[in-house]
């Protein structure tokens, strides 16, 4: 569906929601058209292996293949096991609910498991995302040595560092309850009013 920008006779209450919907149109409709572009694009493309052909007497020279592949960052196998996974999960929590509503159904075959199917669009988003989270997580490691300069290189324990703290984010602004919650727990005020009582013939 198509949202205009709001024209004249649009109401001064209803502008800026028709102005937000179309600015929400406009940024799915160039994305879209960005990563349809995308696997033409340079940056994700390569050359192929090289040939050896002949060139007159002087033997054999290298010559790029024009074919060029895409320069995955993750691998088919890699997101059709993520893709398993998650559709296992989706499987297990539906039957679990179907259970205990008293449902008679078939579970997921332990030995035929669903195989879902993605798209490129969809792989190229996915990995868009882990790139995204591998940036944050190295910035904020890249952040905490410059922060305490003792070593030259980002080491295992920074890098743990800055991956907890990008969770710790991504948890607060997508959970529906904050990340950890402090106890309230009052003094025990009778066991501090007897040490003081005790101590106090002693000084």
């Amino acid at each position: 569906m198509v949202f205009p920008k709001a024209g004249k006779g649009v109401k001064e209450l209803n502008r800026s929601m028709v102005n937000m919907l179309n600015a929400t149109y406009q940024t799915r409709s160039a994305v879209s058209r960005l990563w349809y572009v995308a696997p033409t694009c340079p940056l994700f493309l390569k050359r192929g292996v090289t040939k050896k052909l002949a060139n007159n007497a002087r033997g054999y020279t290298l010559v790029p293949n024009k074919r060029c592949r895409a320069n995955r960052v993750i691998s088919n196998h890699t997101i059709k096991a993520l893709a398993s996974g998650a559709a296992a999960t989706a499987a297990a929590s539906a039957a679990a609910e179907a259970a205990a509503l008293r449902c008679e159904i078939n579970p997921e075959s332990q030995k035929c498991p669903m195989s879902v199917s993605i798209s490129k669009s969809a792989a190229m988003y996915a990995e868009a995302a882990y790139v995204a989270y591998l940036q944050e997580a190295f910035h904020n490691s890249v952040q905490l040595k410059k922060a305490f300069p003792k070593h030259k290189k980002v080491t295992q324990r920074c890098a743990q560092a800055g991956i907890d703290v990008l969770n710790e984010r991504i948890a607060m602004a997508t959970s529906f309850v904050p990340a950890s919650i402090m106890a309230r727990v009052p003094a025990p005020a009778k066991k501090a009013a007897a040490a003081a009582a005790a101590a106090a013939p002693e000084a």
